[in-house]
C-alpha cells in the first residue's frame, strides 16, 4: 500500500470525525444559547456541595457535549476566582459523567434504526426556524442541524472504517491486540491517550472506538482499554489551559487527571470481571434486541463508560477535601503568587463557552465596583488628614486606584468585544449591552472620585478651609453616597437579587439632601458665613456626590432590567 492511499484513508477518518465534531459544536452552542443564562445565574448555588457540583458538572458537560471544553472552562473559572478548587471538584466529577451523554445518543439513535431516513427531513424542518427573528427558535434550529450533522458524521465513520480496514493495515495494530498481561494493556491505554491528545476530544475518540467495536474491527477488551486511555487523554486539554492559569487553576486540572488515573488503577485488576458484568447488564437491558449487535455493542460501550465514571465519582466524592489537599501539596503556592490575579484567561473564556463566559465579565465588574467604592471611601479621610506624609500617601493611593480602575475597564471592554464575535442568545446579548453600560458608569464614578481628590488638594493649596457646618453636611452626604455604593456593589455581586426599590430610596435621599444643602449654601453665602473660595469647593463636592449617586442608580437599574 503506497503513501498516497494511506494519506487518503487517514483524511477520510479525520474528515468523518470533523463532520461529527462540527455537529457536536452546533448542538453545544445552541444548547448554551437556550439554557446558558440559567446556569450562569445559578452556578454559585449549584456548587454549594460536591453532590450539587457533580449534578451541575453533568448538566454543563451534557450541554457543551465535551468534557474537554467544560473542564477547560472550569480551570478558567477557578483561575479567575469565580470558583474555589473545592467547589470545582464536584463539577469535574460531573463533567466525566456528562461526557457519556453522546454515547447514549449514538446507542439509541445511531444504530437502532436507519437514522438517515429522518436526518434530511429534520434539516428541512429546521430551515424556517433558523430564519426566524426569535432567538429561541433560531437556537432550536441550530440544535436540530447539529444533531443531524453529528449523525451524518457517525454514518461516514461507519461507512469508512470497514472499507479502510479491508484495504489497509492502519487498524491492524488494534485489530490483533490481545490481553497478554499488564504490558499489552498499558500499550492499548497509551494508544487511547495519544489519539485523544491529538484529536483533543474524548467524545470523538470514544465514538471512533464504538464504531470500531460495533463493526468487529476490535474486541470489547481492546475497546475498554482504549476508553480508559481516552479518559486520561482528555485531561490534557485542561492541563494545557492551566499552564497560563494560577496555582488554583493548575490544581483543578491536576484533580481532573487524578480522577481518571485513579479510575484506571482501580479498574485494571478487575477489568475482566467488570466487562463480564457489563455484558450481563447489556443483555438484560437489551432484552429481545440482545441478538442485534448494532444495538448491543454500542450499549455495552455506553454502560462501560458511564459505569466507569459513575463508580469512580461515587468513591471519590467523599474524599474531595483530601483530593484538594493532595493537589495543594503537589502544587504549592509560591510567595510571589499569593495575590496573583490572572487576567490573561479572559481570552480563553471568550472563545470557549460564550454564554457561561459572561460570568467572568460579571466578576470583573464586581471588582471594578469594589475599587470605585474604596476610592470614594478615601475622600472623607483625605478631607480630614492634616499630616503631610499621610495626606500625600492617601492622595497617591487614590490616584493608583483610579489607574487600576481604568485598566480593569479596558480589560472588560476588550473581553466583551471578544464575546460579541460569537453568537449569543438574546439574553446573553442584553447582558453584554448591560455590562458595557455598567462599565462606563463605574469608570465615571472612579473619574469623579479622582476629580474630588483634586478639588480637595486645590482647596488645601489655596488654604480655603471649611467651617464645622460645611464639614457636618458633607459627611452626611458622604454617608448617603456610601450607602448607594454599598447597594450597587451588592447588586454587582448578585445581579439576580437587585433591590431596585432600596437603590431608588437612597437616590431620592441624595437628591433631596443636595437640594437642601445647596439652598442652605446660597443662604450662607449671602450672609458671608464663609469665604467664596471655600463655598465654591464645597458646592463642587456636593454636585459630584450627586453625580456618583446618579451613576450608582444607573448601574442598579441596568442590572434590574437584566435580572
Amino acid at each position: 500500500m503506497n503513501s498516497l492511499e494511506i494519506t487518503y484513508d487517514l483524511l477520510s477518518i479525520f474528515g468523518a470525525l470533523a463532520f461529527f465534531l462540527f455537529g457536536m459544536k452546533l448542538m453545544s452552542e445552541a444548547l448554551q444559547n437556550i439554557a446558558g443564562h440559567r446556569m450562569r445565574h445559578h452556578l454559585s448555588t449549584m456548587t454549594a456541595n460536591p453532590w450539587r457540583g457533580l449534578f451541575t458538572g453533568f448538566l454543563i458537560t451534557g450541554t457543551l457535549q465535551s468534557s474537554s471544553a467544560s473542564t477547560a472552562m472550569l480551570v478558567g473559572f477557578v483561575s479567575a476566582g469565580l470558583l474555589t478548587v473545592l467547589e470545582s471538584v464536584g463539577l469535574v466529577f460531573g463533567a466525566n459523567i456528562g461526557t457519556t451523554v453522546t454515547s447514549w445518543l449514538i446507542t439509541f439513535f445511531g444504530y437502532s434504526f436507519n437514522v438517515r431516513l429522518i436526518l434530511l427531513p429534520l434539516i428541512a424542518f429546521s430551515i424556517p426556524l433558523y430564519f426566524s427573528s426569535r432567538s429561541g427558535r433560531k437556537s432550536l434550529a441550530e440544535f436540530i442541524m447539529g444533531f443531524a450533522i453529528l449523525f451524518f458524521g457517525l454514518q461516514f465513520l461507519r461507512d469508512t472504517l470497514p472499507e479502510i480496514n479491508q484495504h489497509s493495515g492502519i487498524l491492524e495494530f488494534l485489530q490483533h491486540q490481545q490481553f497478554e498481561g499488564i504490558g499489552s494493556l498499558l500499550l492499548i491505554v497509551l494508544t487511547g491517550i495519544v489519539i485523544t491528545v491529538i484529536i483533543q476530544s474524548s467524545t470523538a475518540t470514544i465514538t471512533l472506538t464504538m464504531v470500531m467495536f460495533t463493526d468487529g474491527i476490535i474486541s470489547f477488551e481492546v475497546a475498554a482499554a482504549l476508553i480508559i486511555g481516552e479518559n486520561i487523554g482528555t485531561t490534557a486539554t485542561a492541563n494545557i489551559a492551566a499552564i497560563i492559569g494560577n496555582r488554583n487553576a493548575k490544581r483543578t486540572a491536576f484533580i481532573h487527571f487524578l480522577f481518571n488515573l485513579f479510575g484506571a488503577i482501580l479498574f485494571f485488576p478487575i477489568l475482566s470481571f467488570y466487562l463480564q458484568l457489563v455484558v450481563y447488564l447489556s443483555d438484560l437491558i437489551a432484552g429481545s434486541d440482545s441478538a442485534n449487535p448494532l444495538f448491543l455493542k454500542p450499549l455495552q460501550i455506553s454502560i462501560f463508560h458511564t459505569g466507569f465514571n459513575l463508580i469512580v465519582s461515587l468513591i471519590l466524592i467523599s474524599f474531595t477535601k483530601k483530593l484538594v489537599a493532595v493537589a495543594t501539596w503537589f502544587i504549592p503556592v509560591k510567595e510571589y503568587e499569593q495575590q496573583q490575579v490572572m487576567h490573561s484567561y479572559r481570552e480563553n473564556f471568550a472563545t470557549a463557552t460564550s454564554e457561561l463566559s459572561l460570568l467572568f465579565g460579571e466578576k470583573k465588574l464586581h471588582e471594578m465596583g469594589l475599587y470605585a467604592q474604596q476610592m470614594f471611601g478615601m475622600i472623607p479621610d483625605l478631607l480630614l488628614e492634616k499630616e503631610p506624609e499621610r495626606y500625600a500617601r492617601l492622595l497617591q493611593q487614590l490616584r493608583s486606584k483610579e489607574q487600576e480602575t481604568d485598566t480593569l475597564e479596558r480589560e472588560v471592554m476588550d473581553y466583551l468585544s471578544k464575546l460579541t464575535e460569537h453568537r449569543l442568545s438574546a439574553d446573553g446579548s442584553r447582558t453584554v449591552s448591560g455590562m458595557l453600560i455598567v462599565a462606563n458608569n463605574l469608570e465615571s464614578i472612579a473619574d469623579i472620585c479622582y476629580k474630588m481628590s483634586k478639588i480637595i488638594d486645590n482647596k488645601n493649596t489655596q488654604k480655603a478651609w471649611f467651617n464645622q457646618d460645611q464639614r457636618n453636611r458633607l459627611f452626611a452626604m458622604f454617608n448617603l453616597v456610601d450607602n448607594a455604593l454599598s447597594l450597587m456593589v451588592e447588586h454587582l455581586h448578585q445581579p439576580e437579587k437587585t433591590d431596585i426599590e432600596a437603590s431608588e430610596g437612597v437616590e431620592e435621599q441624595i437628591n433631596q439632601t443636595r437640594q437642601d444643602m445647596i439652598a442652605q449654601h446660597l443662604t450662607d453665602m449671602q450672609a458671608s458665613a464663609y469665604y467664596f473660595a471655600a463655598g465654591n469647593f464645597y458646592q463642587q463636592l456636593l454636585v459630584y456626590c450627586e453625580k456618583i449617586g446618579d451613576h450608582a442608580i444607573n448601574i442598579s437599574e441596568t442590572l434590574d432590567r437584566q435580572s
